[in-house]
């Protein structure tokens, strides 16, 4: 290595601790503040106790730790209950006639902790607030009616509402919403939202965008709102929108909402006859959250619906059903919910490559139980289809290497004319029927595919606490261990991942004193910097694909040299006319 490839090397390095000793005074480890919550037991309903449940459909059961509600003195004591299947576990509270959290009873957010859906949320699943009341919390009567939950309560007008809840499939919750006018008089209730609840991250590392709120419109416009979206905006120090404490989007009727994280989601799915239209968000500070930071602490965002106004003659009632998914976002799960739920997963572009890559990856799943086996040999097969192509790359660049003497004569003839190198070179080009670009058509033709698996494994939960070898989770980075003092992780899968590449590119280009061909040499490490704290997944497929690019490319570059013929012109043909 030369002494600028060194000094390329030693800035990288420089950079990476850098970053890390940013990342850590900003975000390090702290205790999270303890909090407890005291309730008073009502009679006939059991407040959660350290337990399991009751059943497979409803009991009584403990929704993991999180910020309890906030307590409203005017409210009086809650009343909780809980509805599971295999799937999730419901956790009901009074406070709102909603739902507090969900369970999901087969992820895990940290070890062996169950993953719970708005667990820092401070406003429960669901709840209702009309007019100006803004996020505050009624009391409702509660009972138990069967498999259901039945919450009810008077409005101040004299509306009598009542919510029945009830699990409809393995990560749906059904509301079946009744307003009844027992008065002689017209009622009419102003604009009123429904909290679709609190998308939050799971780890403080999280990527702030993908926190985020979306709604499909009854035209077929995906909309979405993020974290990033509530920081200011500017360009160079020029600042010309300051920071934003809400965002609401424009007002059109909407198929769904919903608020998520990277790999899960919360979905409210309303009538079609009722359908919201705009969708309100914050962004709410989650000071209690695990690890906490000497920084800002991390953020979730929270959304609600909100729907037009309703008038209800004297003596009726209005009849409304929503439904409520919560759940990973697995593309085919979304698929089979409808009403185009699957879009929430944010392909974009890339979504033509993405959902044929996830469902070849998951399929092939089915046959090898590791996901990181499946991502070698997902590997080996994308590099069987095109070997080809790579075989004529480099034959293309042994082509280059024979070119190369009448190159440096003619650089040598006319070093004081570059336009003229130029004309020239093109010419021997063409002469010998040689193509300059041929050898970058199999980077260009594989870079949709990296795109694609970079885009896949933005939101794969599938490969979430998939291990491999030393690799303890394919979407966190496979550290090993940690450089004490400078608090530097250890990342063995990007360091071979940049080796390969270095070796592979001084192998692909020609030697050559030109600069910008060793500057080309060495740029894979900058990737270092970008790819070091990335998910283990998109370093395990990129080393594979470089180990292989490696074994062809020696073999190819094995072959003799080529001797170059030129290539005959073709006489041009013609008709002549006669009179």
């Amino acid at each position: 290595m030369d002494r600028k490839g060194w000094l390329g090397l030693i800035l990288c390095v420089i950079g990476l601790f850098a970053w890390q000793w940013y990342v850590i005074s900003h975000y390090g480890p702290r205790h999270a503040p303890k909090t407890t919550q005291a309730t008073e037991p009502v009679e006939g309903l059991k407040l959660p106790t350290t337990g399991s449940g009751e059943g497979a459909n409803g009991g009584v059961g403990e929704i993991g730790p999180g910020e309890p509600l906030s307590s409203r003195g005017s409210l009086p004591p809650e009343e909780t209950a809980v509805l599971e299947n295999a799937e999730i576990k419901v956790l009901f509270t009074s406070w709102g006639g909603a739902i507090r959290s969900i369970e999901l009873k087969t992820q895990r957010a940290h070890g062996e902790e169950m993953l719970v859906l708005n667990r820092f949320g401070r406003e429960p699943i669901l709840n209702l607030t009309i007019g100006d009341e803004g996020d505050s919390l009624a009391a409702y009567r509660c009972d138990r009616e069967g498999k259901d939950v039945v919450f009810s309560r008077t409005l101040p007008n004299g509306v009598e509402l009542r919510r029945r809840y009830r699990l409809s499939g393995e990560h749906e919750v059904r509301l079946e919403q009744q307003w009844a006018n027992p008065a002689t008089r017209e009622i009419a209730l102003p604009r009123w939202k429904l909290c679709v609840g609190l998308g939050e991250p799971i780890h403080r590392q999280d990527p702030p965008a993908s926190v985020a709120a979306n709604w499909l419109s009854v035209q077929g416009k995906l909309g979405r709102i993020s974290l990033p979206d509530f920081g200011s905006a500017g360009f160079l120090g020029m600042q010309w929108r300051g920071p934003r404490s809400l965002i609401d989007s424009p007002k059109e009727p909407m198929r769904w909402v919903a608020v998520k994280s990277q790999f899960y989601a919360t979905i409210l799915l309303p009538p079609g006859t009722l359908p919201p239209d705009r969708l309100v968000c914050v962004r709410e500070p989650l000071l209690d959250f695990p690890g906490g930071g000497k920084g800002q602490p991390p953020a979730g965002l929270k959304a609600w619906a909100s729907f037009p106004d309703i008038v209800l003659p004297p003596g009726s009632s209005l009849a409304t059903t929503f439904a409520v998914f919560a759940g990973p976002k697995e593309y085919s799960l979304l698929k089979n919910l409808g009403s185009g739920t699957d879009r929430i997963m944010d392909y974009g572009f890339w979504g033509w490559i993405v959902k044929p890559l996830l469902w070849c990856m998951v399929h092939l799943h089915q046959i090898l139980p590791n996901y990181g086996v499946v991502i070698i040999v997902f590997t080996l097969c994308i590099k069987a289809v095109f070997w080809p192509l790579q075989s004529a790359a480099n034959r293309h660049m042994k082509e280059m290497q024979a070119l190369s003497p009448r190159m440096k004569e003619l650089q040598a003839k006319y070093k004081d004319q570059p336009d003229k190198i130029q004309a020239e070179t093109m010419r021997l080009y063409r002469e010998f029927g040689v193509n300059p670009v041929g050898g970058c058509l199999p980077v260009v033709v594989q870079v949709p595919i990296f795109i694609g698996f970079y885009t896949m494994l933005q939101s794969a939960v599938e490969l979430r606490h998939q291990s491999f070898l030393w690799i303890h989770d394919l979407t966190r980075p496979d550290t090993v261990a940690t450089l004490p003092g400078i608090g530097l992780d250890i990342n063995p899968l990007p360091l071979i991942m940049v080796g390969t590449q270095i070796i592979l590119a001084r192998m692909s280009s020609p030697p050559a004193e030109n600069p910008q061909t060793r500057m080309m040499q060495w740029m894979p490490v900058f990737f270092l910097v970008f790819f070091y704290n990335f998910a283990a997944a998109l370093p395990l497929y990129w080393t594979v694909n470089n180990l292989v690019s490696m074994g062809q490319t020696y073999w190819n570059l094995r072959k003799p040299v080529p001797t170059l013929h030129r290539v005959k012109k073709q006489k041009a043909s013609g008709i002549s006319l006669r009179k």
